[in-house]
C-alpha cells in the first residue's frame, strides 16, 4: 500500500491498542473496496490524452514528506478515524512517486483530495486529475463566485506553479467541452483574481466563464 509498513508511530513509541484496531479496521475497508473496483476500458479522447500527458510533465517528480496525512490518512479522516490512527497510517503512504498509487486504490480513497493540506494536494493532485479523465473517481476543484470554498481551495493549491495550475485549469475547460457547454460556472482561485482585476467592470461571471472555454477551445486547435 505505500513503501513504509512500520506499527511505530510518528513519535517513535508503540500505538495504543485502541489504534492499532482502529488502523486494522481502516485497511480492512479499504481493501474491501479495492476488491470491488472494476476498471473503465472506455478509450480516451484525443484531448483527455493529451492533457494526461501534460499532467506527467507538470508534475513529474513532485514528492510530499511535509505532511502525516497524504492518501490513506486523508481517507481516515473522511471516516472521523482518530489523529493517532492517521499518524500510523503516515507512515505506510506512497510518497515519491505519485504514478505508483494504483487505480484501486485511489478509488478507495476517492474522498481523501479533500482533507490534505498544500503539500499533500500538489502531490496527490495529479493522481487524481489523471484517475478522474480516465473514470476512476471524480473530483470537484472549482468554487462558485463569492462561495465560501475558494478560501480553503486558495490554500490548498497553494503551491502550484503555473503549470501545473493550466493543468487543473483546463481540466475543468474540458470537462464543459465534452459536455458540450459553452461556459464554466466553476472557478479556481487564480481564475477569480484574474476576473476580479481584468473583467468584473466589463462582464459578469456568465461572460468569463464563456472566456474560460474560447481560450481553451483556440489553445488546442492551435496544437498548444
Amino acid at each position: 500500500m505505500g513503501k513504509r509498513q512500520q506499527t511505530k508511530s510518528a513519535s517513535g513509541m508503540m500505538p495504543e491498542p485502541t489504534t492499532i484496531a482502529e488502523v486494522q479496521a481502516f485497511l480492512r475497508g479499504i481493501e474491501s473496496r479495492r476488491r470491488s473496483f472494476t476498471a473503465d476500458n472506455t478509450p480516451l479522447s484525443p484531448l483527455r490524452r493529451r492533457l494526461i500527458e501534460r499532467i506527467r510533465r507538470a508534475f513529474a517528480g513532485v514528492t510530499c514528506h511535509r505532511e502525516v496525512r497524504v492518501l490513506l490518512g486523508a481517507e481516515a479522516e473522511d471516516e472521523y478515524y482518530s489523529a493517532e490512527a492517521q499518524s500510523v497510517l503516515g507512515l505506510m503512504e506512497e510518497r515519491d512517486n505519485w504514478e505508483a498509487i494504483p487505480d484501486d486504490l485511489l478509488s478507495a480513497c476517492s474522498c481523501a483530495l479533500s482533507y490534505v493540506g498544500p503539500h499533500a494536494y500538489r502531490f496527490l493532485l495529479p493522481r487524481f486529475l489523471i484517475g478522474a479523465l480516465q473514470g476512476v473517481v471524480e473530483i470537484y476543484p472549482g468554487s462558485s463566485p463569492s462561495n465560501d470554498p475558494e478560501v480553503f481551495t486558495r490554500y490548498q493549491t497553494a503551491y502550484l506553479d503555473k503549470a501545473q495550475r493550466n493543468c487543473l485549469s483546463d481540466y475543468m475547460n474540458l470537462e464543459c467541452v465534452e459536455e458540450g457547454r459553452i461556459q464554466r460556472n466553476q472557478f479556481l482561485p487564480w481564475e477569480h483574481d484574474e476576473y476580479r482585476t481584468d473583467y468584473a467592470a466589463s462582464m459578469d461571471y456568465i461572460g468569463y466563464g464563456k472566456l474560460l472555454i474560447r481560450r481553451f477551445l483556440d489553445r488546442e486547435k492551435g496544437g498548444c
